[in-house]
């Protein structure tokens, strides 16, 4: 995690009207980035207020978090980015457990690895409970290395609706808005300090931001009506695949598809009937030939060059106003498996400012 102070800006005015305590926090976005933010916030206390141009329920591609597969995944070494992924294992067990209607569900997980993976790549098995290494003849001879896991899966058009709700009975608030400029945003909300990017591919666009890292990523899926719904499976490798299950809405997910600076809207066949063969050919018992369609779906994903943002920088604006503007974006398609580890790590840049907000006060009153 990276943290960019530009320093002529680190010491500008700040607004004094309200306590900080007293103003709110805004988010910028409600995708999954967005709203588990503002939920984790609002449980620790602070005043939370979310604008964003797409809302759950709303079908517009470009809502990426609606549309995604959306299993937990620890890929990859384990880096601070390990510890993002540990932390959202955490909280989203801990919703699979006690929410059992939230679109976060525990299920069974097998991935095949087409090359043997590095040792520090499985990490990972350290979080899963009942994480066992197959047999050689237990899975096919063209992997050289599977295992099975407990897993954990999210329901987007379930869990969404789920946070929303919960940030309103936390206090929150949520203001359908097209956002074009933070300046707007510091016009409409004068008294903040805190202002949280989590607009997504929206960030290449937004004036003050204007990322030109950001791109958009096409994804597409295919949804199969079923009621086996208890393992999700994974394939690692040239031919990767994914088979995620959504218990609570009798549905498996099958994808695997990256299409980088394509924004079509358009269901292409040819990929959704190559990700039925590929998801036939990973779990044949589970998905046939001709599986039973229940709908096909796009998302444009919001990626970013050199993988995603998540800093606090400060800046002061057009009056000279100190703004703490904290980057949670460019995750790609592992917005829901990092989601609620950025959150924690998004609190505590808040509760850092915070400290030095009212520790710069109370020295300034004890001179």
């Amino acid at each position: 995690m990276a943290l960019t102070v530009s320093p002529m800006e680190r010491h500008g005015p700040s607004p004094l009207s309200k306590t900080f305590g007293e103003t709110d926090i805004i988010v910028l976005g409600a995708g999954c980035i967005g709203l588990t933010a503002a939920r984790a916030l609002l449980l620790r206390g602070f005043h939370v207020t979310v604008v964003s141009k797409h809302l759950p329920g709303d079908s517009d591609i470009f809502y990426a978090s609606t549309w995604a597969g959306a299993g937990w995944s620890g890929r990859g070494v384990n880096t601070a980015d390990g510890y993002i992924l540990a932390r959202s294992h955490r909280h989203l067990l801990r919703l699979a457990q006690t929410e059992p209607k939230c679109g976060v569900c525990a299920v069974r997980e097998r991935s095949h690895f087409e090359k043997k993976p590095e040792p520090e790549t499985l990490w990972w098995k350290t979080l899963t409970s009942n994480f066992r290494t197959l047999e050689p003849g237990t899975y096919p001879s063209n992997f050289e290395y599977a295992c099975e896991h407990d897993g954990l899966v999210i329901d987007p058009p379930i869990h969404l609706p789920f946070l929303q709700t919960q940030i309103e009975i936390l206090g929150g608030k949520i203001i359908r808005r097209e956002i074009t400029s933070l300046d707007e945003l510091y016009a409409s909300h004068p008294d903040s300090s805190v202002f949280i990017n989590a607009s997504g591919l929206g960030s290449r666009d937004i004036g003050g931001i204007k990322d030109p890292k950001c791109f958009p990523d096409r994804g597409q899926n295919v949804l199969v009506s079923t009621s086996e719904t208890g393992t999700m499976y994974h394939r690692s490798g040239e031919e990767y695949t994914y088979i995620i299950p959504r218990p609570l809405s009798n549905i498996q997910v099958c994808g695997g598809i990256h299409q980088p600076h394509n924004l079509s809207p358009e269901v292409d066949m040819s990929i959704a009937d190559d990700e039925i063969r590929r998801a036939n050919r990973l779990a044949p018992q589970l998905i046939s030939k001709n599986p039973k369609i229940h709908s096909y779906v796009v998302g444009i994903r919001p990626a970013r060059e050199d993988g995603y943002r998540l800093e606090h920088e400060e800046v002061a604006d057009r009056q000279g106003v100190l703004r703490h503007i904290l980057h949670s974006y460019g995750y790609g398609q592992s917005g829901w498996a990092r989601s609620y580890g950025s959150a924690d790590a998004l609190v505590q840049m808040v509760e850092d400012v915070e400290f030095r907000m009212t520790a710069g006060t109370a020295l300034k009153a004890k001179l």
